[in-house]
C-alpha cells in the first residue's frame, strides 16, 4: 500500500500542440477503444432504484469524459468511443461468464461496442455501495428484467481479463480502503494474466455537480500520456465538506511497475503492469469522507 500526499500536481497536456507526437504513439499502438456509462434514470418502467437516485449528472461527466477522445477520433488519432447511458447500461455488461452461475444472471461483458471487457479505457458514473467484510464494491446498474441484477458486484459480476485495461469509476465507495485490504478488486476482478491493470475510484461518498462535469473532463484531457492515475487524484480530491477521497488501485507484479503507471502511464501508453499478482491503493494521507473511515496517515 502506497499513499501520498503533499501539493497537488497537474499535468495538462494541449492536445494541438502534441498532434504530432499523438501521431507517432497511435501508429504504433493497436485500436484504442473508450466506452462510457452513465446511469443518471432510476425509478422508471423496467428501470432500477427509485426515482430519488435520479442525478442527470451522471450522464453529463459521461459525456465530458468521452469529448477528448471522439475529438481525437475525428482526426484519426483514436479508434473507437461508445455511449451507453441509464437503461442501456445493464448488468449483463458487466458480468463475466465465468461468473454467470454464481450470480444467476446474464453475461455479457465482451458485447461489441457494449461490453465493459471489450473496450481499454471506461468511466461509469452512477450510485455504488460497500462491503469491508465480505469485500465487495457494488454499482447500481440501469435496467431491471430477466437475467439482469440491479446492482453489479465485484465478487458477483465482474472479472476483466479480456481487453480492459484502466476503469475510471465516479461512484460513491466504490475504492473502499478496507475492501481492498480484506482482498477485494484485485483477487475478485482479475487473473494473474489479465490485461486489466487500474480502477481508479472512490474511498467513501463523493459529492456530485457540475464540478465534476469540470473536473471529469479535464482529468480525461490530460491524461493521454502520463499521471493517468496521479491526475485522477489530484482532478477529484475535494474538501470543501465532507471530503472526497479518489483512490487508484494498481494491480501488477511489482511495486515499481505499478508506480509507473500510476505516475507515467496514459490513455496512449497503459503501461504494462505484468502479472496481476499484487496491487497498490495510492491515495491521500488522512482523507476523511462519508462513509468511510479516514484513511492512514502513514
Amino acid at each position: 500500500m502506497t499513499s501520498r500526499q503533499g501539493p497537488r500536481r497537474v499535468h495538462r497536456a494541449a492536445m494541438a500542440a502534441a498532434a504530432g507526437l499523438f501521431v507517432v504513439v497511435a501508429a504504433a499502438s493497436a485500436a484504442n477503444e473508450v466506452q462510457v456509462y452513465g446511469i443518471a434514470q432510476f425509478g422508471g418502467a423496467g428501470q432500477c432504484g427509485n426515482s430519488d437516485m435520479t442525478h442527470p449528472v451522471h450522464t453529463e461527466t459521461a459525456k465530458a469524459f468521452l469529448k477528448p477522445f471522439a475529438i481525437l477520433q475525428t482526426i484519426g488519432l483514436w479508434d473507437a468511443v461508445a455511449m451507453l447511458n441509464n437503461s442501456n447500461a445493464k448488468s449483463s455488461l458487466f458480468t463475466d461468464p465465468g461468473k454467470a452461475a454464481a450470480c444467476s444472471c446474464t453475461a455479457d461483458d465482451t458485447a461489441i461496442d457494449k461490453g465493459l471487457d471489450e473496450a481499454d479505457v471506461v468511466y461509469v458514473h452512477t450510485h455504488g455501495s460497500h462491503s469491508a467484510s465480505p469485500a465487495w464494491s457494488s454499482l447500481s446498474m440501469g435496467k431491471s428484467g430477466t437475467g439482469l441484477m440491479c446492482s453489479a458486484r465485484t465478487d458477483l459480476n465482474m472479472r476483466w481479463n479480456s481487453d480492459l485495461d484502466i476503469a475510471v469509476i465516479k461512484a460513491c465507495q466504490s475504492g473502499d480502503y478496507d475492501t481492498w485490504a480484506n482482498g477485494g478488486y484485485r483477487q475478485q476482478i482479475t487473473t494473474s494474466g489479465s490485461p486489466f491493470r487500474m480502477w481508479n475510484a472512490f474511498h467513501g461518498d463523493s459529492s456530485c455537480g457540475s464540478h465534476v462535469t469540470s473536473y471529469v473532463g479535464s482529468y480525461a484531457a490530460e491524461s493521454f500520456f502520463d499521471g493517468v492515475g496521479e491526475n485522477w487524484l489530484d482532478e477529484a480530491y475535494d474538501t470543501s465538506g465532507d471530503d472526497d477521497c479518489p483512490v487508484s488501485i494498481v494491480m501488477g507484479s511489482s511495486y515499481a511497475n505499478r508506480k509507473n503507471l500510476f505516475e507515467n502511464g496514459g490513455w496512449l501508453d497503459r503501461k504494462d503492469t505484468g502479472s496481476k499478482t499484487s496491487s497498490t491503493i495510492f491515495y491521500f494521507h488522512g482523507c476523511a469522507p462519508s462513509s468511510g473511515r479516514k484513511l492512514p496517515t502513514s
